[in-house]
């Protein structure tokens, strides 16, 4: 039995590989633990920028109209942690953990 290979099959399975092969090394990694990440500095430029606080009950709110009480790090959606968690990562902040009582301007609901 002879098998033939048309040049559309094979660049149709090569470009099937080239998305599978990167997504294989994604399955493997795992999360950096909050313990391992640096703590952000709030007077980091981007934390400043971002008007990071430590705690959210601390957020002046005439200069932050968009924030409400309730609102912190912990029930924002760019956080990387669990709500039961002290610190945990954050998506605007990569490579440093934020407090989970903290809060910035993009603050956004968990969904």
């Amino acid at each position: 039995m002879k098998i033939k290979f048309t040049r559309r099959a094979v660049v149709k399975s090569a470009l099937a590989m080239s998305t599978i092969i990167p997504s294989i090394g994604l399955i493997g990694r795992v999360r950096a633990a909050p313990a391992d990440l640096p703590p952000l500095d709030p007077k980091d430029p981007q934390a400043v920028t971002l008007g990071f606080v430590l705690a959210a009950g601390k957020v002046d709110a005439t200069a932050n109209p968009m924030y409400a009480t309730g609102q912190s790090c912990a029930n924002c959606m760019q956080f990387l942690g669990s709500r039961s968690e002290s610190r945990g990562g954050c998506v605007l902040f990569a490579g440093k953990s934020v407090p989970s009582a903290g809060w910035c301007k993009v603050w956004r609901k968990v969904a």
